[in-house]
């Protein structure tokens, strides 16, 4: 079942012109910036002015009369990341309710942004409560075709990214890791603003220098400040051939990473338990 979302008068006018002249039409759902209120998002999209969907009025107008080659099966709407299971169900329910009041939609997209917390990566979002949340919403409109977007709210906790440690080293009375890698493998941390949660897996018959186990920033080989992956009070002692598990990678990592900054080579991927692998890459002898 195929849906265009468009964001924008001129794109709906450009589709529409294109299924015309193919003699054919698009089903589309209207992505509108809804003026729902989000509090506490961490991202906020929508509600305002934004780069991203329609307004309310142009959507309006657009359903009242669509473009030839055009129609019009619904809303979709995208508002803020970062949100926590109540706000969810409560953006949800808000988000259906103008599109079938207003618009009269059968299908509403309901947008994703459910929360991933990087600090405190056992907890998850209550997909079972949110699941009640919209069961509440269908239940209002039984004809409803209703689509959600769970994106990186499930695929961030199916990636890591492994990293060895080619030197530890104390400036200012502080701690310092550098890792053979760093934000241009993995840019979460730096655009997020947030430490990547990471565990370490000792060096089988490392005797270089270690860390004295207090707090440490862990840090990649590029020439900026802002090479940062993570800062720790608890990783305990961090010494050179160390290999770092981080956590929470399989979503907004190398696929939004500035990979060509200084050309440095990119990381090898491989499927399996990302543990299990630093754990056989620990037991090889340290490179000279």
């Amino acid at each position: 079942m195929q849906r265009i979302h468009v964001e924008s008068p001129a794109e709906l006018r450009r589709l529409g012109g294109l299924a015309a002249a193919a003699g054919t039409s698009a089903r589309v759902l209207l992505r509108v910036n809804l003026p729902v209120d989000v509090p506490g998002a961490s991202l906020v999209m929508g509600g305002g002015p934004s780069p991203f969907g329609m307004d309310p009025a142009d959507a309006l107008e657009w359903v009242r009369r669509p473009p030839a080659g055009v129609e019009v099966r619904g809303v979709h709407a995208h508002l803020a990341s970062g949100l926590d299971t109540p706000l969810a169900g409560a953006v949800a329910a808000a988000v259906v309710r103008w599109s079938v009041t207003e618009v009269g939609a059968t299908e509403v997209d309901v947008g994703g942004g459910m929360a991933v917390d990087y600090t405190d990566p056992a907890a998850r979002f209550d997909w079972a409560r949110y699941g009640r949340a919209l069961a509440d919403v269908l239940d209002a409109y039984p004809d409803l075709r209703l689509r959600i977007e769970p994106g990186r709210s499930v695929t961030a906790y199916c990636g890591g990214y492994l990293a060895e440690v080619v030197d530890v080293k104390r400036s200012h009375g502080e701690w310092f890791v550098v890792v053979g890698g760093g934000t241009h493998h993995l840019r979460t941390p730096a655009a997020k603003g947030h430490p990547q949660p990471f565990t370490v897996h000792r060096r089988h018959g490392a005797n270089g220098p270690r860390t004295d186990g207090g707090p440490v920033t862990v840090v990649g080989q590029l020439c900026t400040p802002k090479d940062v992956l993570s800062r720790s009070t608890t990783a305990g002692p961090v010494g050179v051939g160390d290999v770092l598990v981080f956590a929470m990678a399989g979503a907004y990592a190398w696929n939004i990473s500035h990979r060509d900054f200084l050309l440095h080579e990119p990381p090898a991927f491989r499927v399996g338990d990302p543990h299990k692998v630093a754990a056989e890459w620990a037991a090889r002898p340290i490179r000279p």
